[in-house]
């Protein structure tokens, strides 16, 4: 299934109002967005996945349209799926600052 093009337009949207620079490339019939060369989010079909720490996953799993992301049968344990029904204005801006603010934590990739 390919990935939704609006999505992808709305991100863009957001992300080109940050102070950071955010690297898209198209992966796995997806996207991903790297900063600093460390994926912090993507795009799979209609939903965004999502990276955070440990307590901000635990909070983010309690509200609704929020799962695990699952790749290749396994359940990753440090991203989660956003399902596209709960990607609002509100919403997604919210979700991608998340994703940004722990990726900036984490040391740059070479």
């Amino acid at each position: 299934m390919a990935y939704d093009v609006g999505l992808e337009e709305r991100i863009d949207e957001i992300i080109a109002g940050w102070a950071v620079d955010v690297a898209k490339r198209k992966m796995f019939g997806g996207l991903g967005y790297f900063i600093h060369r460390n994926m912090a989010f993507g795009v799979k079909a209609d939903q965004l996945i999502v990276k955070a720490d440990a307590e901000m996953l635990e909070r983010l799993l309690q509200e609704p349209g929020m799962g695990y992301f699952e790749f290749g049968g396994k359940q990753m344990k440090t991203w989660l799926l956003a399902e596209g029904e709960v990607l609002d204005d509100d919403n997604l801006p919210r979700l991608l600052e998340i994703s940004r603010d722990f990726t900036l934590t984490l040391p740059p990739k070479q």
